[in-house]
């Protein structure tokens, strides 16, 4: 969708409004146009042969119409504008909406691909920039357009010989503004682009702080916030310059077309052809065409920026995610939990395959343990079963039926997941556990908490529960943010569940607490864990082996030890490592 269109798809987002608006500037325009003619009216019916009280009186008369027009426009004009600012903030808001709904629904594969400074800006900073063209940008549009319509028919009216004047303005002030806006347009580009690479500089030294500093290259990141900021400046000094040469160019017009049209009048004045209240009129005109054509100027100044910030959330909108609901997808009212590969094979990119020709079964209620080399697809299995990523061949099935049958939504409520990194939301630790549950109870709550072996910890704080955990978890261990993530994993009750090296962070005797409580829990579910903990492998019913993105094993302990070579391996390399601790 082209940014023009954009614009009046979000105006129209109130169109009463937007009608209401339109109406007021109209009439507006039209009392702008109407006391002109009583100007002109106040000089040109002055008599030297009527009495002093009759040409007060006449001057009286025309003083009060100019006045009440002028009124009449000033209160309009205001209406307008109040009006314009309801239909500016509705457009605001639903854009705003509108780009948030879009990033919420993209796949992972889209994040993967795209900055997340440049995904804040836009939907931040280049909100912010449209923010003139649904405002001001709407009533300089509606009154430019509606008064410079009134002053070619004034000019009809009173002057009709004199409309190559107008014309002259009107082409030149078009003229300029298509010859700038060209300028113009790659200036405002750069200028979102770079200010999208100084929000993502912020964001990353922000999120990487620790590493910053570890490595000492504040220097070397604070040039490189330096270097985009420099982009940014120069942009807007550019656009500056450009836009500066077009005020002065129609300043300097309208006083050439004022003595043009004060000499071309006053020649038809003498003739007889032109009488003075005319003349004056048009003069009243001629003044009043200034407003219109720098506001033409000042509207595509607004329009170039706008469109710049706009052609950048449009991609965004536009972007349609990979992973969606199919057309005759179904929902899951109830799970059992089996769960199959069969020959699946994805790759994060097309050339390059993670995964090749995976294939098991799990039956529901029993635990697979995942091992494997690093970089041998561990980790993209469990994204691959919750539809976070498109196979790219085969099929995952979950109770006998292909996972891109169900709905989403219903798919992922029946999957808990603990990842090895934990992202806790800046709210009290009750609120994080309860994050995948609306309305939960603080008796569930603290029952999660308790299977994750936390609540001691949690009730030994002053708040307890309604303790602020910090933005990403700041303020706790890793192995608290472990255990908390577990808790917010089982409270949704998971008919699978998945544990990404969950407990890599907690010490051995936390461990055996949690895997002891975990213990009921994993008999209602499906479990998949990746681990490198003896204890656990030995502990699950099945074992898959993954060896350079292929299954390379899949059975029990006892059977992989005995037949599989690459199994016996790290059994062994872990045992060793372990051995003191088991």
């Amino acid at each position: 969708m082209n940014s023009a269109r954009m614009i009046f798809k979000y105006w129209l987002k109130s169109k009463n409004k937007f009608i209401g608006e339109s109406i007021l500037h109209l009439f507006s325009s039209m009392f702008y146009i109407i006391y002109p003619i009583f100007i002109g009216r106040m000089v040109g019916t002055l008599n030297p042969n009527r009495s002093i009280a009759a040409n007060v009186s006449e001057l009286l008369f025309n003083f009060f119409f100019v006045l009440l027009f002028a009124s009449l426009r000033y209160i309009f004009s205001r209406a307008a504008r109040l009006r314009g600012a309801e239909v500016s903030s509705s457009a605001t808001y639903h854009l705003r909406t509108d780009i948030s709904n879009a990033i919420y629904r993209q796949s992972f594969a889209y994040f993967d691909k795209t900055e997340t400074g440049q995904l804040i800006a836009r939907a931040t900073s280049d909100v912010e920039e449209t923010g003139q063209i649904f405002g001001s940008g709407l009533n300089l549009t509606l009154q430019s357009s509606f008064q410079l319509a009134g002053l070619i028919i004034g000019f009809i009216i009173f002057g009709r010989e004199l409309m190559f004047v107008l014309l002259i303005a009107v082409g030149v002030s078009f003229f300029l503004s298509f010859i700038i806006a060209k300028k113009l347009k790659p200036i405002f580009f750069e200028t979102r682009e770079s200010f999208g690479e100084i929000t993502n500089t912020i964001r990353e030294n922000i999120v990487g702080a620790q590493v910053v500093r570890l490595f000492n290259t504040q220097t070397k990141e604070y040039h490189k916030f330096l270097k985009n900021n420099k982009r940014f400046y120069e942009a807007s000094v550019d656009s500056v310059k450009y836009n500066s040469y077009y005020m002065p160019i129609i300043q300097s017009l309208i006083g050439i077309l004022t003595i043009l049209t004060l000499f071309l009048g006053g020649v038809r004045i003498v003739e007889g052809t032109m009488a003075l209240d005319a003349l004056i009129t048009l003069l009243s005109y001629v003044v009043a065409l200034s407003f219109p054509l720098m506001m033409l100027g000042q509207l595509m100044l607004v329009y170039i920026q706008a469109d710049a910030a706009l052609t950048r959330i449009g991609e965004v909108l536009d972007s349609v995610p990979d992973i969606k609901d199919l057309p005759d997808a179904i929902p899951i009212t109830s799970l059992k939990g089996d769960i199959e590969f069969d020959n699946v094979s994805f790759g994060y990119t097309h050339d390059h395959r993670i995964l090749k020709n995976i294939s098991f079964k799990l039956p529901s209620g029993k635990i697979l343990a995942i091992l494997g080399t690093t970089g041998s697809g561990k980790s993209t299995i469990i994204n691959l079963l919750p539809r976070f990523y498109e196979l790219n061949d085969g099929c995952i099935k979950i109770d006998e039926l292909d996972v891109r049958k169900y709905i989403i939504k219903d798919l992922r409520k029946n999957i808990g997941i603990v990842s090895q990194e934990t992202f806790l939301f800046d709210k009290s630790i009750a609120e994080n556990i309860a994050y995948g549950v609306e309305n939960a109870s603080r008796n569930n709550i603290i029952e999660a908490a308790k299977i994750a072996n936390l609540h001691d910890f949690i009730v030994s704080l002053p708040k307890g529960y309604d303790s602020i955990v910090g933005e990403r978890g700041t303020r706790l261990s890793g192995g608290q943010k472990q255990r908390l993530s577990i808790a917010r994993a089982l409270i949704i009750n998971p008919k699978i569940l998945i544990l990404d090296d969950s407990t890599s962070s907690v010490d051995v005797e936390t461990e055996y607490k949690i895997q002891k409580a975990l213990t009921e829990i994993m008999k209602k579910t499906t479990t998949i864990i990746i681990t490198q903990r003896i204890s656990t492998i030995r502990g699950a019913d099945y074992i898959l082996i993954l060896d350079r993105g292929r299954a390379v094993g899949f059975g029990t302990h006892d059977k992989l030890l005995s037949s599989n070579v690459l199994y016996k391996q790290i059994y062994e390399t872990l045992y060793q490592k372990q051995k003191t601790k088991v």
